[in-house]
């Protein structure tokens, strides 16, 4: 049975079988430049099923490329099944190889977390060369016997339609969320279940779509290099680890163990990664579970108080006046007051207001959620803000 369609750029419907012949050259995936998505997709299905390594990242990235081509493949560890690359919070390009026990297994916990459901239909839009678009756009549909729908580039409410009246499971990330939480939609789509991933999704998003559409958003919380480690529902505060996963605290820190974790990276050279695994994201645990308070490169401190960035950003957005907002710190150094933020905005489409109108704007959000401090801050406006293949903000 064919359980594969691909929706043209020019809206033609092509119908695919696992069973379709593609070609692997040379016995590994490089790059999928230029490639139609289904085309993609039954080539990761291939290598994957023939034990053939391939390397996934972006092209756009041009730090990269050299590594990708640095690499030889006699001297890899036994078992690498996939190697992802990514740029990294630090904009250094890092690879994280995974064995086909760490993508079985978390392939098999998604499984778990999904059959119950009953999915008929799973819909992807995201890029397959993440580790998340990998493992839940790639695997998981064939896992769970469920037809799957591929398109180059989607539309938000093109979801509510190609779910149709069948149970389906939508891969996407919390920027496509946003846009759909602002369309005027009122019927509701209980048989639409979201995953989301790859960034914060916030909480009145969330509870704004489930009201309103009536849809159920899982949120998956991991990295490239730790694999799945967390997911929760709707708007949920605290993260529930997956099954296998342990974590704890070092510090402030997330500490994670669980057999969906790299063994080796590739940085200057192949390091081979400590377990527990400490990551960067500051936490609390409650009861087995644990809120995510932010990472440490997003944790500032103003007058010697600890704020998150992201918290600013999503404030600043739920202004009519604000579409987008990146906050970074500016250090003034011929300045011995508190530190500075450098925000930049990108107007609301039906915004019309002057800078200094803006800045007030803005001064006031920040006065009424942070009252005991004084945040100074400068402020741009801009076009856009650039952002990465899976939707992030970039911070550099």
């Amino acid at each position: 049975m064919n359980k594969i369609v691909y929706k043209s750029a020019e809206g033609r419907l092509f119908r695919r079988s696992y069973s379709d012949k593609v070609s692997l050259r040379d016995k590994q995936i490089l790059q999928l430049d230029n490639i139609p998505k289904d085309e993609q997709y039954l080539l990761l299905h291939k290598a994957f099923e023939e034990h053939i390594i391939p390397i996934l990242y972006d092209k756009n990235i041009t730090s990269i490329k050299p590594k990708v081509e640095a690499l030889t493949f006699e001297k890899l560890p036994m078992g690498t099944s996939v190697i992802f690359f990514t740029s990294g919070t630090t904009g250094e390009p890092t690879g994280a190889l995974k064995s086909r026990e760490n993508i079985t297994k978390e392939l098999n916990v998604l499984k778990e977390l999904f059959s119950p459901l009953g999915i008929e239909r799973v819909i992807v839009t995201v890029p397959l060369i993440h580790i998340y678009g990998f493992l839940a756009g790639v695997l998981l549909p064939r896992a769970l016997g469920a037809e799957v729908i591929l398109k180059e580039e989607f539309l938000p409410h093109e979801l509510i339609e190609l779910a149709e009246d069948k149970k389906s499971l939508c891969i996407t990330n919390p920027v496509f969320l946003k846009v759909l939480n602002k369309l005027n939609i009122t019927q509701k789509y209980p048989n639409i279940t979201f995953l989301s991933s790859t960034g914060k999704l916030d909480a009145n998003i969330s509870k704004s779509l489930y009201e309103k559409l009536e849809v159920t958003i899982y949120q998956l919380f991991g990295s490239t290099e730790t694999g799945g480690i967390a997911y929760k529902i709707n708007d949920d505060e605290l993260w529930k680890p997956l099954n296998g996963v342990t974590v704890d605290k070092v510090g402030e820190n997330l500490s994670v163990d669980s057999p969906y974790i790299s063994d080796f990276l590739i940085e200057e050279q192949l390091v081979k990664v400590d377990k527990p695994f400490v990551t960067t994201d500051i936490i609390e645990i409650k009861d087995k579970r644990f809120k995510l308070l932010g990472r440490d490169s997003e944790i500032i401190k103003i007058s010697g108080k600890r704020i998150s960035i992201l918290e600013i950003e999503t404030l600043l957005e739920q202004s009519s006046y604000i579409e987008e907002a990146l906050v970074k710190l500016a250090y003034d150094v011929d300045s011995y007051k508190d530190e500075q933020l450098e925000i930049l905005v990108v107007s609301a489409i039906q915004a019309t207001i002057e800078m200094t109108q803006l800045k007030k704007v803005i001064k006031k959000i920040l006065q009424e959620n942070y009252q005991k401090i004084n945040i100074r801050f400068g402020l741009k406006r801009v076009e856009t803000i650039a952002k990465n293949h899976m939707g992030k903000k970039l911070r550099r």
